[in-house]
């Protein structure tokens, strides 16, 4: 075996190490694969371990149907331990002002009916979308508390200190 083939196995042991090694994360149990490339008896009995859970033959030998479960295994595992994908709403620049109706007034009346239990100066708010009366009031005093300056219109920085509050404060009732 010429330079080349051994570092391209190295690196395939390694990935496969990798792989392994997630699973072992997300199931809690003590990681015992390492990462060195070299298939030694920790990457074997882990493989191993794999094949019987899968319902594969135990040979502890990588081939095309071990490799897929312990592919998948690997992602699914990643998947349940990442976070959800934020969701961005708020648009460079924009900025909502009195009369405007939109699907991103509704999502301003949701984050404050949120944080009402925190204030006791207005009551939720009908979600319909409507950035008038009481809401665009209740944001002026939502700036005052936040150091910003009480304009009634939502900026940038409104939306910010919004959606700090409400990442903090989102789970205190639940």
């Amino acid at each position: 075996m010429n330079m080349v083939q051994a570092n391209d196995e190295k690196a395939v042991i390694k990935q496969l190490q990798t792989l392994l090694r997630t699973i072992e994360k997300a199931e809690g149990g003590r990681v015992t694969v390492p990462v060195d490339g070299i298939y030694g008896s920790a990457t074997k009995e882990a493989v191993e371990r794999l094949q019987k859970e899968s319902g594969l033959p135990v040979t502890g030998e990588v081939d095309a149907d071990t490799y897929a479960a312990i592919y998948s295994r690997a992602l699914e595992a990643d998947f349940e331990q990442s976070e959800p994908l934020p969701l961005y709403v708020f648009p460079k620049g924009r900025t909502i002002t009195a009369g405007e109706v939109s699907d991103l007034v509704f999502v301003v009346q949701v984050i404050l009916n949120a944080l009402a239990a925190g204030y006791d100066d207005y009551e939720p708010f009908e979600l319909n979308g409507k950035y008038e009366g009481g809401i665009v009031s209740a944001v002026r005093r939502f700036q005052m508390r936040n150091g910003i300056r009480p304009s009634g219109d939502i900026d940038k920085a409104t939306w910010n200190a919004l959606v700090r509050n409400y990442n903090k404060y989102r789970d205190v009732s639940a």
